[in-house]
């Protein structure tokens, strides 16, 4: 078979210490990362793509949330594991997902007259 079997074609996992770059976060490629307690009940974990912190609020230990980064244009899904040692790891999944991110205000032009605001 062209390519190799399926089985070679796995998504790659990472660990909590190792040091992913943003062309390694393909869809399905999975990054630990390790957690701290923040205040109110919430748990903050560290994107893979950037070190930006993410701040799970909720019922963090048994939903899974939905983490973008807006700095990296990247998606998660994020799950969060007990290590049984007293703190929590967070598990990275890259979704298959582009987000197109509002990054600046139109400000000349047709179109950014046509914001609901700017009708006068």
């Amino acid at each position: 078979m062209l390519g190799g079997d399926r089985e070679d074609r796995k998504p790659t996992s990472y660990g909590a210490t190792d040091d992913v770059t943003l062309n390694l976060l393909v869809p399905g490629v999975t990054v630990r990362r390790y957690t701290e307690a923040a205040s109110g009940g919430a748990l903050d974990v560290i994107a893979p793509c950037c070190g930006r912190i993410a701040r799970l609020q909720g019922d963090w230990i048994h939903d899974a949330h939905l983490v973008l980064c807006l700095a990296c244009a990247v998606t998660y899904d994020v799950r969060i594991l007990d290590e049984n040692d007293g703190g929590f790891a967070a598990d990275f999944v890259v979704r298959d997902e582009l987000p197109a991110l509002v990054r600046r205000r139109a400000s000349t032009g047709w179109l950014a007259r046509q914001h609901p605001a700017d009708l006068r």
